[in-house]
């Protein structure tokens, strides 16, 4: 066999081998990127030509996925379904797929004692896997909109843009397979996205991140196809969105993808101790306090108490009132009703997906990348993809980011730390009352040289 004829067509588990539930009991279709109809208006052929390059290169519909060469999704993309066809023609050939059955514990492929035989494993398949756990709030392209997406907060994510934000690797790069699984296993702290560690098995955690992996490289590869008819003639349709330029542009996808294990941004000094004087340090950077030059004014989000409520986001009682009093579809017309000055605040405020954003109230000790200092040193670093948490790496030294790493984990075990804190430029704040405590369970105490800094005794 060649290497034309090993794989041409991963084929979903629906048409073939019936669907096993009734959640979804209709086809399920891709729905074109809303943006074809929008930038393409007037050019009906350069809209067919993108249709037409997606389905060659990812299949027409869920049920038969294409997976194109060189995707880096592993074996060709056999998890992302149950079954695949081989061949062309005469030597098309459907079959279950069946993969070497592994050891949790060992890593080892498990073999029959009797015979010696490799034992095979059923393959329920990524997408079956999705449509399970998945598809009512991400939506069958991965869109974010699923049937309960609009009663959810925040929004599910929207894998078309290929943009996820809670990642070890730089601002804007694609996330490793470990910050999916990450999410996967472990959920969103604070989000409706679940822990799946206890639902899924390994194996099947894999497969769901191979079809995850699959929907955001076809909603890229569609965004650059509409980018690239968008310049476009109308005249010269077939020839601008080719099957080369469609691989071409797949390939661009793929090559970002690849990338994101050699760009995990490992920290460049170790954590230093949590001692009340790296908490004090920590404390003059979030609210912009510190001599050196080096600041952040964290407050101007986060708020002077940390609670979530900084002069740079509109106030909370008027977030609550848009976002959850009312039928989430009214949205837009709650926002029409705010003043000017609210409303350049929210459009201010609102994501890469265009959903509205709140600051984490730090006081809680919740936070939703993971609460590993590891975590929150990478969204202190590198920021959040997609949101208006910026990266300070350069801005601060790494020492100065684990400093607010320590401020930030003790603040919800003594939330007078912060107690009369005030924003620069504001009237000077009360000193606050010495706490009988220590300032975090791992902290040892130590006077504060900042009658302001509120780390005591």
């Amino acid at each position: 066999m060649t290497s034309r004829f090993r794989l041409v067509v991963v084929v979903g588990s629906l048409t073939l081998a019936g669907c096993g539930d009734s959640f979804h009991a209709g086809p399920i279709g891709y729905t074109e990127n809303a943006q074809l109809g929008i930038d393409l208006k007037d050019k009906p052929k350069l809209q067919a030509a993108v249709t037409r390059a997606m389905a060659n290169l990812y299949g027409p519909t869920p049920q038969q996925i294409k997976v194109p060469a060189g995707s880096g999704l592993p074996d060709g993309g056999v998890h992302l379904t149950n079954l695949i066809q081989q061949g062309e023609g005469d030597r098309t050939e459907v079959r279950p797929i069946a993969l070497p059955r592994v050891d949790e514990a060992s890593g080892q492929y498990m073999a029959s004692k009797s015979t010696g035989k490799l034992l095979g494993e059923p393959q329920e398949g990524g997408y079956a896997l999705y449509r399970k756990h998945c598809l009512h709030c991400h939506g069958v392209d991965g869109a974010g909109n699923g049937p309960t997406a609009s009663f959810l907060f925040p929004r599910p994510r929207d894998y078309r843009k290929g943009l996820f934000k809670f990642t070890s690797t730089p601002t804007g790069a694609k996330p490793t397979r470990e910050d999916l699984r990450k999410t996967l296993k472990y959920g969103l702290h604070g989000t409706s996205m679940p822990a799946f560690e206890a639902l899924m098995s390994n194996r099947q955690t894999e497969q769901v991140i191979d079809y995850l992996l699959f929907l955001s490289m076809r909603g890229e590869t569609e965004l650059g196809l509409i980018a690239e008819a968008g310049v476009a003639d109308e005249e010269t349709a077939d020839e601008a969105i080719s099957d080369t330029v469609a691989v071409e542009i797949a390939q661009s996808v793929f090559a970002k993808w690849k990338a994101a294990d050699s760009q995990v941004v490992t920290p460049e000094t170790p954590r230093p101790p949590s001692t009340p004087e790296s908490i004090a340090r920590g404390r003059e950077l979030f609210l912009g306090l510190n001599k050196t030059g080096n600041k952040v004014e964290c407050a101007g989000c986060h708020g002077a108490q940390g609670r979530g409520n900084g002069p740079s986001f509109i106030d909370e009682a008027t977030f609550t009132q848009v976002v959850f009093r009312g039928d989430p579809s009214g949205m837009p017309t709650r926002v029409e009703a705010l003043t000017d000055k609210q409303k350049e605040l929210w459009k201010a405020s609102v994501d890469e997906w265009g959903d509205p954003l709140r600051p984490a109230n730090l006081t809680r000790g919740v936070y939703k990348g993971g609460r590993r200092p590891l975590d929150l040193y990478w969204r202190l670093a590198k920021g959040i993809n997609g949101a208006k948490m910026p990266a300070h790496l350069g801005l601060i030294k790494p020492d100065q980011i684990w400093d607010l790493v320590n401020f930030v984990l003790a603040l919800p075990y003594d939330p007078t730390l912060l107690k009369g804190a005030t924003l620069p430029g504001t009237p000077a704040a009360v000193p606050a009352a010495a706490p009988a405590h220590a300032a975090s369970p791992t902290t040892s105490p130590a006077p504060a040289e900042d009658p302001r800094v509120a780390v005591r005794r």
